[in-house]
């Protein structure tokens, strides 16, 4: 998560599938499919333009099997447009071919508070 977050290229070619791919709800400013390394990093530079001081805080695995994780985090910033400040909570599905993350499919709770920003 650390390095889905921090942009590390790196890191990301280590861990993800070939095949990696992250889908935003179409509602989002940033919405759409993100496919391998540099499709994180876009997603990274979208979220950056649009959310100041934006934090993913990890709250608990909420379920685990041999190959799919789901995880619930905190969310929260503050929108570059409009100077309002926002705090949610979101589940991501993880998918995973062997060792390597094939897929993360994000459930937010308020797609409505995001896609204001």
């Amino acid at each position: 998560m650390a390095a889905l977050i921090a942009g590390d290229s790196g890191k990301l070619g280590v861990m993800l599938d070939p095949d990696f791919s992250l889908v935003e709800a179409d509602g989002l400013p940033y919405g759409g499919t993100y496919r391998g390394v540099q499709g994180c990093l876009d997603l990274g530079a979208a979220i950056g333009q649009t959310w100041k001081g934006y934090s993913a805080r990890r709250l608990e695995f909420v379920s685990e099997t041999d190959d799919c994780l789901v995880i619930r985090l905190a969310l929260a910033g503050t929108s570059r447009k409009t100077g309002v400040a926002f705090e949610t909570t979101l589940l991501e599905v993880w998918r995973f071919k062997g060792d390597k993350l094939s897929e993360i499919l994000p459930y937010y709770w308020d797609t409505h508070l995001l896609s204001a920003g």
